[in-house]
């Protein structure tokens, strides 16, 4: 055995910091490792770039037998990638959610498999994760309600690709489909993901969109209009805690009060969306996210290949297949009727009080229209006889 000496220079220069990493020293520069470093070296090897985060996420919701995923993503600055990842699946008991990002914790004892990306059930993908990322933590998570998981990664350690909205072009062939080119980035590590999982729907966008696509997918559910709107959080809260089945994701529908589904967006999904972003949710303003389609996905790149679509048309096409914002905000959805005839009340009496010089004044004929942004009124004026 080396003395004390040897072994801190040996220590020091492999970078480790005190000798608790070493489980025994073999001489001539040669350690065995304790079972913890070694686990730490091959986590820090296994998240090379933020699509090697979303791979594991993905595979982990699977496993937890999800039917519905929901990734909000947004740039914090040029520096730093905001993640919301939530699911629908069976969720975490309470006593295991402080363990989850240790080394070696897993639900898959007996089931563990090798996907297309590699073996899976070990145990070490959240903790991989948690070792290179700025911040990750569970947001909420219940049994048979799904999970939530924040993530807050520094580009200048973990890289990602720099254009994150372009989707890769697949093809049908005898088929099958397959992917052609494009980016290793998010969207094609999801076409890739739902090519092995037909069966998990996923949805991908910023995170009001995702919040408006899960009251969306609720109400084609025909489940919105079913679920109790409160205007109070903590009612909220006793609601959620009574109704344990009810999912994750259908917790903003809980809710058409601002404040109340700012709190939601805040406590469960650790999302702080702007007081004008909630407002259009409500009114629903954005265009609701559709799931990754691959049927549509390969009707679209057919249509560039044969030629059929002129590319200013394509473009517009295949934007609004990638999740973009819309800005068509449908503000005159705002007035209620009484507002209106409030509105029209006063114009009528202005128009009659500033028309006696001219001796006109304004007739019952009038008409009121409400198109997206604007409305219309056209008031027909008469002369006083």
């Amino acid at each position: 055995m080396q003395n004390n000496s040897d072994i801190k220079n040996f220590l020091s220069e492999l970078g480790l910091k005190n000798i608790e990493n070493i489980e025994q020293d073999l001489g001539s520069g040669y350690v065995r490792l304790r079972i913890s470093e070694a686990e730490r070296r091959q986590a820090l090897q296994d998240i090379k770039c933020v699509e090697d985060i979303i791979v594991e996420l993905l595979r982990n919701s699977r496993d937890a037998e999800s039917a519905n995923i929901y990734i909000a993503t947004k740039k914090a600055g040029d520096s730093e990638r905001i993640i919301h990842f939530i699911d629908d699946g069976k969720g975490i008991p309470l006593n295991l959610q402080n363990l989850i990002f240790e080394a070696r914790v897993t639900s898959k004892l007996e089931n563990a498999h090798k996907d297309i990306y590699g073996f899976h059930g070990r145990g070490m993908a959240l903790f991989s994760i948690k070792l290179n990322v700025e911040e990750i933590f569970l947001t909420f998570s219940n049994i048979n309600a799904g999970s939530s998981f924040f993530l807050r990664v520094d580009l200048s350690s973990i890289p990602e690709k720099k254009d994150q909205s372009v989707f890769p072009q697949i093809v049908e062939l005898d088929g099958n489909i397959s992917i052609i080119g494009g980016l290793n980035n998010i969207p094609k590590n999801l076409v890739e993901f739902k090519l092995q999982n037909q069966q998990v729907n996923l949805f991908y966008g910023a995170p009001s969109q995702i919040i408006s696509s899960m009251r969306n997918n609720a109400k084609s559910l025909q489940l919105f209009d079913s679920l109790p709107k409160f205007n109070d959080f903590e009612e909220v809260e006793k609601y959620i805690k009574m109704s344990k089945n009810l999912k994750l994701v259908y917790y903003p529908c809980l809710t058409n009060n601002y404040n109340v589904l700012s709190s939601i967006c805040s406590s469960f999904f650790n999302m702080n969306i702007s007081d004008r972003n909630i407002q259009r949710i409500i009114y629903e303003e954005f265009e609701p996210l559709n799931p990754i389609n691959l049927e549509q996905l390969v009707h679209l790149n057919q249509k560039k290949n044969n030629g059929l679509i002129e590319d200013n048309e394509k473009n517009k096409e295949k934007e609004k297949y990638i999740l973009k914002i819309y800005e068509d905000q449908k503000l005159s959805s705002r007035f209620e009727d009484e507002e209106i005839k409030y509105i029209m009340n006063v114009l009528v009496e202005r128009i009659n009080k500033e028309g006696q010089k001219h001796l006109i004044k304004a007739s019952d004929n009038f008409i009121v229209k409400r198109n997206n942004n604007n409305i219309q009124i056209n008031i027909e004026l008469e002369e006083i006889n």
